[in-house]
């Protein structure tokens, strides 16, 4: 992982003493139970409706003096007539002086089962990854008279890079509940930046698995209960999330979210309040942290506004004609 800018610029120096860095781990999301586009390509449409959405996530205010943040964009549809789904995922993650920007198509093939729909989905795009290396700094680099950090791998200017991803999932969900399986980056994206002694260097984004779930449970006319749960993993590290959240007369939502499993894994407690209104929702969450940087950061603030219009099927009308010799 990278985590780059502030207190954090010092580490580079090891990372990039070779010339394949992994790059920063998937971002963090606190309303994974309301915004599923951003693990799976096979939730496109799941909802028989046409959706957008949006999301901005600041994590660790006040652990650097440059962000650490993400930024999604979503549009999404059902295509009722070809028992399919189609979406648009744009994501925008910031580490410091760190930008890794990935824009991809979704597309779904959904049937349907008396227990509910199955959807299996596909996505593809590109990442595109911004290092600033003008505004790293090395220990034993020299900035009294321009930037020289004294290390052929680190770039001195802005350098981008570009690599092909693609994903792949699998949804199923009906009025009571969804559950979800994907897997990001099937194929290895590696986005290379060029490093001051004119070579590559090469940004690798790891394949990550999710695994996603929830059921909505009814507790009167007015209370809805749904505890909803993700796991995700590179295969080497797993993280896991454990939500309760409460919907109060069809438009009040809230809840609250635990990230961890183990003592090394506990990272926040998140609280969660949104409200609904006529297919808009809007949820803000709040992640106070729990583990050893609580020291050094005030949590982290998540929003997300999202439009929903449902897709009405088309009604077959009859037509009757009036024939004098039949009574």
């Amino acid at each position: 992982m990278i985590r780059v800018g502030g207190t954090l610029g010092c580490l580079l120096v090891f990372l990039f003493g070779v010339n394949k860095l992994f790059a920063q781990a998937e971002p963090q999301y606190t309303q994974f139970m309301y915004n599923r586009y951003l693990f799976n390509p096979a939730y496109s449409g799941s909802n028989n409706a046409v959706e957008f959405a949006l999301l901005h996530r600041s994590q660790y205010v006040g652990l650097s003096s440059t962000f650490i943040a993400t930024q999604a964009f979503n549009f999404s549809s059902a295509i009722p007539s070809a028992n399919s789904g189609i979406g648009l995922n744009v994501v925008n993650d910031l580490i410091g002086y760190q930008r890794s920007t990935g824009i991809t198509i979704n597309y779904n093939y959904r049937h349907k089962f008396k227990w509910g729909n199955m959807a299996i989905g596909l996505g593809g795009g590109i990442i595109q990854t911004a290092l600033d290396g003008g505004k790293l700094r090395t220990p034993q680099g020299n900035y009294t008279s321009g930037v020289n950090h004294q290390d052929n791998i680190l770039p001195d200017v802005l350098q981008n890079g570009v690599a092909p991803d693609f994903s792949f999932g699998l949804y199923f969900n009906n009025e009571k509940y969804f559950a979800g399986a994907a897997i990001n980056h099937i194929i290895l994206s590696e986005a290379g930046i060029t490093s001051a002694n004119g070579g590559k260097t090469k940004l690798i984004y790891s394949r990550n698995l999710f695994f996603s779930g929830g059921y909505n449970f009814k507790l009167s006319n007015k209370l809805e209960l749904m505890p909803s749960a993700l796991v995700k993993t590179d295969l080497v590290k797993v993280q896991a999330e454990l939500a309760a959240t409460f919907t109060i007369i069809d438009n009040i939502l809230t809840g609250i979210s635990f990230r961890g499993y183990t003592k090394k894994t506990v990272d926040a407690l998140a609280l969660v309040l949104g409200a609904r209104y006529k297919g808009f929702q809007v949820v803000y969450s709040y992640d106070a942290n729990l583990s050893y940087l609580t020291k050094f950061n005030t949590g982290s603030h998540e929003i997300s506004v999202s439009y929903r219009y449902p897709i009405k099927k088309k009604e077959i009308r009859g037509y009757f004609y009036h024939n004098p010799r039949f009574n």
